[in-house]
């Protein structure tokens, strides 16, 4: 047996360490070790300790990064409310849509790419938008969610006395989201500020190549009409999806 320097107890205070085989000052005892008798226990030396308890924290955070990962692919609910999709479309999916089985597969077609989805009111445009989003939650890609209406109300907010965020603070924001669905484009009052406010957020978006799922009821031309040039060739340049479908509102 070694000679250690001893506790008060009689516990040699250094041990050789289990792992790396080197005299070191204990760290870890078992727990079945009698500490009030002279012998050799066999423990960690500090630096093996703190790597074991280091291995076992990732460990743990493997498994529970493994758990919500399961959990979001049969629950994306949550994650969908926290990219603001409303409490009314929270359970809208493709298995959901009724009506279009040769729509649903079109919109299934690389849904982290930009789309634009018109068609007349009440013909399913948010169901799909948010179902593109249901399937993006389910692989734990980040998305948002904004009425174009909304947003430039938001935006229009910020140039209070007082307000917490910026005009510039907002637009970065819907301009960097990975995933942005901008909904009902179009619903908004043409202005000069709307305008520029969405061809800012939009150009920056398509530049960056960030996908941008837009619903309308205007047709190409007519955002060209409403809005301007400028936007409708952006919009042009995402996948063209048309809708004819009946308002679903009005046949409840």
């Amino acid at each position: 047996m070694q000679n250690f320097d001893l506790c008060k107890h009689g516990v040699p205070v250094k041990v050789q360490c289990r792992w790396c085989a080197e005299d070191k000052e204990i760290a870890a005892l078992p727990e079945d070790h009698p500490k009030c008798k002279h012998g050799v226990p066999e423990g960690y030396c500090v630096e093996c300790r703190d790597e074991l308890q280091r291995q076992q924290h990732v460990e743990k955070r493997k498994i529970a990064e493994a758990e919500r990962l399961k959990h979001i692919k049969t629950h994306p609910e949550h994650l969908l409310k926290k990219c603001g999709v409303p409490p009314k479309y929270l359970n809208c999916s493709f298995d959901s849509f009724i009506g279009n089985d040769k729509l649903v597969l079109e919109c299934k077609k690389d849904i982290d790419q930009g789309i634009f989805l018109t068609g007349k009111t009440g013909c399913g445009k948010t169901h799909l938008a948010v179902a593109m989003l249901r399937e993006l939650a389910k692989e734990d890609k980040p998305s948002m969610f904004k009425n174009v209406s909304e947003l430039l109300l938001e935006i229009r907010g910020s140039f209070r006395e007082g307000s917490e965020t910026t005009e510039q603070e907002l637009v970065e924001k819907y301009s960097a989201a990975p995933v942005l669905v901008l909904d009902d484009l179009g619903s908004e009052k043409s202005s000069e500020f709307a305008i520029n406010t969405l061809y800012i957020i939009i150009n920056h978006r398509d530049q960056e190549l960030l996908p941008t799922i837009i619903t309308s009821n205007l047709t190409l031309e007519q955002v060209e009409t409403k809005l301007n040039a400028r936007i409708a060739s952006r919009v042009s340049g995402t996948r063209n999806i048309k809708i004819n479908m009946p308002d679903y509102r009005k046949k409840r």
